[in-house]
């Protein structure tokens, strides 16, 4: 007998919902499912119930924990009257309530139960003085009741427990004002304690509803109780409206989506199409000149400072120094990240357990130059996984590796996204797309073409093979594939549907397109440098090659001058003595292209890490220090052994201007001068966008110190003289000069008497200004010479300075 038509009633915890026989109803964590669970264990699409004329409303399971009634498993199930089902666990899964023909109200809701100290339940916390903010803070763990204090960390002893590396064993308290209400105050933690999104200096009021953020561990202060929630890692990202101009160009053209937790999403589309835009634009390094970009509800660009922290980001480019071992790569990059109080043995247990995830334990001990391409991009996922982020993306991981390697890159993503992460991929290649759990298709101006599950997305295009996708896109009229979309049943299911109902539940905080990201302070700046300054050691030891090619240039140079330059150029009285200047300038110069050469490479190699570590709360400073002190170091010893052999054959200098050793000087100018030249380089490699750029640059730089040190040339003409003066080799040959009275050497007066016992025949300048030489500024005195240095530093200081303004900006957050 057929069975009659009756309508179906959907009961979960977010309401009711009807649906009329000729409907296939599913069930899931899909955003695109007709009815949306949250339970962690229900699959994407966990169940359909459709109507069958033979038997009515059937349920049947397609879920991997499966469906459960009555205590018992079902794959299939007629259902008639009222039936409860759970998803996921027999006994802690998600309760639906399914009720065929009666009227929907009749089944009653199941309440979101009240916080209490128990694990494992859940429920919105609504900040006292704000919009309510109902999204997901994670698990709620434990309700405190403080009475006077209450201190939080990761020590055994504090009042609340938070187990997460990045926290600091004394990170907070929270204590009362003695007026009713609440101080928050910060402990001088070294990743920061925040109120409401934002970062707290020290101590700040609280009010009733405040969210607190330590670590990964959210507190909610409601009505004199402290709420504990730790983050379970299931983000929710929806863009609303993203649209990113530059000059008159359009790079991203109202884009929106909203991904559900624990997917992964592919982005794809022609060259030009706005990629890795939009990537920069969700991890929230590029704010939108338009729209939001919501982390779990919340305005990702207006509590950046504390959602950065949750935010993993691989780029295209390796993040990884090549000289290092696996082992060693994380272990710096963890003193990095975690406090200072984090002991060795725990830093050394989170990188084996992360090694250990990723498939990396039996290479920890290869440096990273060995590795397969596979394996570097896994070591580089596994640097972001040291913080255990919520949210992981990644910048064209497949590129340049063959189809096998590129599938175990994608599968390692969608295990990620399994085990509890939220993950996002730029990606040209489309043979593993099966893996994601949904797709977005970029036409070029940075326009939706299509997003929802990569199984439709062909048929959506009417192609058999991606690659015609490319083509037709890059093809078509501006407008048209967006269009297209737009009106298209798939972007009403798998965009505007899903999009209604995020926004139904969380409201979108208001528009921050006005306002970049703030940048937290950085912390710890004295443990960065003496971190950084031990990873670049072991790098230059690590590359025995490199080393050992810039321990040799020192004594080449030197045994060059040896052999080149003749002997007794600079004693006093010598009849070679004219070619004391030719000495003096070889000395100059030498440790200026020493010290240029040693830096001029050195930020930009090094780019795409220092943007990363940057935007992990690296001090720009910390990071400039430990270049001038290795560099420095080096730069010094190089003009300590091409002094000593540039001048071993010279006869002199006898003694100084200022100190009683002319040679002892002598080291002292070139060091400084070699230093003032790797300031120059390292602004030089700051400045340019690659190595090769660089090198391009260096034989200008030391040409233009040649012609502008005054040493064979006039410069004192109304164009050079002022250019000269900005000159690191024009003060370091006067500081040498000054040194040797290169002056004196020769004969003439400079201003003084003609000594009569000159031999006969022997051309004597007779005016200071018929003699270029004759210069105030090399002048045999201690006052000169110490003036001259200090030009010297100050062409130092300087270079450094605007370098350090450069890598201020690398890896910020920008309009």
């Amino acid at each position: 007998m057929p069975a009659t038509p009756q309508p179906l009633h959907v009961t979960t915890r977010g309401g009711t919902r009807t649906f009329n026989p000729g409907t296939t109803v599913v069930i899931g964590r899909d955003t695109a499912a007709s009815v949306v669970v949250s339970h962690e264990k229900a699959s994407r699409q966990h169940l359909t119930v459709h109507f069958t004329p033979e038997h009515g409303w059937v349920l049947t399971d397609s879920s991997s924990n499966g469906t459960f009634h009555n205590g018992q498993r079902v794959t299939q199930l007629v259902l008639t009257g009222s039936v409860a089902v759970l998803l996921g666990n027999v006994t802690e899964g998600e309760r639906i309530d399914l009720v065929v023909g009666a009227p929907a109200a009749t089944p009653t809701p199941t309440p979101t139960p009240a916080p209490t100290p128990v694990p494992g339940q859940r429920g919105p916390l609504v900040p006292g003085g704000t919009a309510p903010l109902s999204m997901s803070f994670g698990e709620l763990s434990m309700v405190y009741e403080p009475t006077k204090r209450l201190r939080i960390g990761r020590a055994p002893d504090n009042d609340v427990v938070v187990n997460n590396l990045i926290a600091s064993r004394y990170h907070a308290q929270l204590h009362a004002d003695g007026r009713g209400g609440w101080i928050m105050e910060d402990l001088n933690s070294f990743n920061g304690t925040f109120v409401n999104g934002q970062r707290i200096s020290r101590r700040v009021p609280v009010a009733n509803g405040a969210l607190i953020t330590i670590a990964h561990h959210h507190f909610a202060l409601v009505n004199g109780r402290l709420e504990e929630y730790v983050d379970d890692g299931r983000v929710s990202l929806t863009a609303l409206n993203l649209r990113v101009v530059a000059g008159k160009q359009q790079l991203l053209d109202d884009i929106s989506f909203q991904l559900e937790h624990n997917s992964l999403l592919a982005i794809l589309g022609p060259t030009g199409a706005g990629k890795s835009t939009v990537m920069r634009v969700l991890t929230g390094t590029q704010a939108p000149a338009n729209g939001s970009v919501l982390y779990n509800g919340r305005n990702l660009y207006a509590e950046y400072d504390e959602l950065r922290y949750r935010i993993g980001y691989v780029p295209q480019d390796d993040i990884l120094h090549s000289q290092l071992s696996v082992r060693k790569a994380l272990n710096y990059a963890a003193k990095l990240r975690f406090p200072p109080d984090v002991s060795s043995a725990e830093r050394g247990s989170r990188v084996e357990e992360v090694m250990s995830e990723l498939g990396l334990s039996h290479r920890a001990n290869l440096s990273v130059s060995r590795l397969s391409g596979g394996q570097r991009k896994r070591t580089s996922v596994a640097l972001e996984l040291l913080t255990r982020p919520s949210l992981l993306s990644l910048d064209e991981p497949t590129s340049g590796l063959d189809p096998g390697y590129e599938r175990q890159v994608m599968t390692l993503l969608r295990d990620l996204a399994r085990g509890g992460r939220t993950v996002i991929t730029v990606t040209h290649n489309t043979e593993s797309l099966d893996l994601c759990d949904r797709v977005l298709f970029l036409a070029p101006g940075g326009q939706v073409a299509y997003y929802g599950p990569p199984s439709e997305a062909r048929e959506f295009f009417g192609t058999p093979h991606y690659p015609e996708v490319f083509t037709s896109l890059e093809e078509a009229a501006p407008g048209v594939a967006k269009a297209a979309y737009a009106a298209s049943p798939k972007a009403r299911q798998y965009l505007d549907q899903p999009l209604r109902r995020q926004l139904e539940t969380a409201p979108p905080p208001p528009q921050t397109s006005a306002k970049a990201p703030t940048k937290a302070p950085v912390p710890s700046p004295f443990r960065q440098v003496f971190t950084l300054t031990g990873r670049y050691t072991n790098i230059i030891a690590s590359d025995f090659r490199n080393t050992m090619l810039l321990l040799v240039q020192a004594p080449i140079l030197g045994l060059l001058m040896m052999v080149a330059l003749g002997k007794d150029g600079l004693r006093a009285g010598s009849p070679t003595v004219t070619g004391g200047g030719t000495v003096l300038l070889a000395l100059v110069l030498g440790a200026s292209y020493l010290g240029a050469g040693n830096a001029v490479r050195e930020i930009v190699k090094e780019r795409a890490i220092l943007a990363r570590e940057r935007a992990a709360g690296l001090s720009p400073g910390a990071y400039l220090w430990s270049k001038v002190i290795v560099l420095g170091l080096l730069t010094i010893v190089q003009a300590i052994i091409l002094v000593l052999m540039g001048t071993a054959r010279q006869g002199g200098p006898a003694g100084g201007a200022f100190l009683s050793s002319g040679k002892l000087e002598l080291i002292v100018v070139a060091a400084l001068t070699g230093l003032a030249a790797m300031a120059l380089g390292l602004l030089i490699s700051s400045l340019v966008s690659n190595p090769d750029k660089a090198l391009t640059i260096l034989p200008v730089v030391l040409l233009a110190q040649f012609l502008l040190s005054g040493a064979f040339f006039d410069v004192n003409s109304s164009v050079l003289k002022p250019i000269s003066y900005v000159t690191s080799a024009r003060w370091g040959f006067a500081a040498s000069a000054s040194t040797a009275d290169l002056q004196g050497l020769v004969p003439r007066t400079c201003g003084k008497p003609i000594d009569p016992s000159l031999p006969a025949g022997t051309k004597v300048i007779v005016s200071k200004a018929d003699d270029p030489a004759c210069d105030s500024t090399r002048k045999h005195d201690a006052k000169t010479w110490l003036l001259d240095l200090l030009a010297v530093v100050i062409l130092t200081i300087i270079p450094l300075f605007i370098a350090w303004l450069l890598i201020r900006r690398v890896g910020q957050p920008r309009r």
